[in-house]
């Protein structure tokens, strides 16, 4: 568990910056994004990102190119491990690339990928996209030249995660090779900041982009007794699954963006005003 400043962990916009007062709770740099974009729309913004990301793998943990048929992420988080790396000369950038949102699907192309292929932003959506181009690759193909096709696919993975998308593509028998290449660290706040500085003024909406985060953010609110300050905010959560993940009495002021994607979460909280 990583603490960290106040400085460094948070910062807010006065009540006076917006008509609505929003606790962003995604790690860092996304967090920052998401306030700008809050500040464009006049809203204020205060930032609690409740983890942090760390790189734990290189291109040296990949195996050879010629032995991946494909790359699998569900978190822009993933591409992180490229940063530096010239994934042209590496033999990569013309690997077919399956990322489970737009988010992903981005750092993938800023990665420097080419063939980036974008799933409907849900974990379902994006076995559906992996299994089905399996299908397509392997109709028409026959047992002598199936021995030449690359060997596995490669899910660039985080710690922590749910084991959905593996158990799901082992079940389509899908030979996959799974490398961990980032770690999320839960951040620490002290009750003094989280009552004094964060949720001071009380936030009217709580957006939350895992259910990692949905989790995490529900421990604190009941280890550090924090009911007043939430007692009439709403949740915004980017799916269902992430929904679940809160307490049963927040469940009637919670709210799932139409499409799990950012522009439909800002949707959602444009329906609240």
């Amino acid at each position: 568990m990583c603490a960290a400043g106040p400085a460094a962990a948070f910062s807010t916009a006065g009540p006076e910056a917006g008509r609505v007062r929003v606790l962003v709770t995604r790690p860092q740099p996304g967090a920052a994004r998401t306030a700008a974009r809050l500040s464009g729309l006049g809203h204020a913004a205060a930032l609690m990102p409740l983890f942090e990301s760390a790189v734990t793998a290189g291109i040296e943990d990949l195996p050879a190119a010629r032995d991946i048929s494909g790359l699998i992420a569900t978190s822009a988080r993933a591409f992180d491990m490229f940063a530096g790396i010239d994934v042209a000369a590496a033999g990569l950038a013309d690997m077919r690339v399956h990322a489970v949102g737009a988010a992903t699907a981005q750092a993938a192309r800023d990665a420097g990928f080419q063939r980036v292929h974008e799933a409907g932003g849900t974990a379902q959506s994006l076995v559906e996209e992996v299994t089905g181009d399996q299908a397509l690759a392997w109709s028409g193909s026959s047992a002598a030249n199936s021995a030449d096709r690359r060997t596995a696919l490669v899910y660039l993975a985080g710690v922590p995660r749910t084991a959905v998308i593996e158990t799901a593509l082992i079940a389509h028998d899908t030979d996959l090779t799974v490398v961990e290449c980032y770690k999320m660290s839960e951040i620490s706040y002290s009750t003094d900041i989280l009552k004094s500085d964060i949720l001071s003024p009380a936030p009217d909406v709580v957006l939350f982009y895992s259910a990692n985060a949905a989790r995490r953010f529900s421990a604190l609110s009941d280890r550090e007794r924090l009911e007043q300050p939430l007692e009439s905010c709403r949740f915004l959560c980017l799916s269902a699954a992430i929904s679940v993940e809160l307490p049963q009495e927040w469940q009637s002021r919670a709210m799932v963006a139409a499409h799990p994607d950012e522009d439909s979460l800002f949707a959602s909280l444009a329906k609240l005003g």
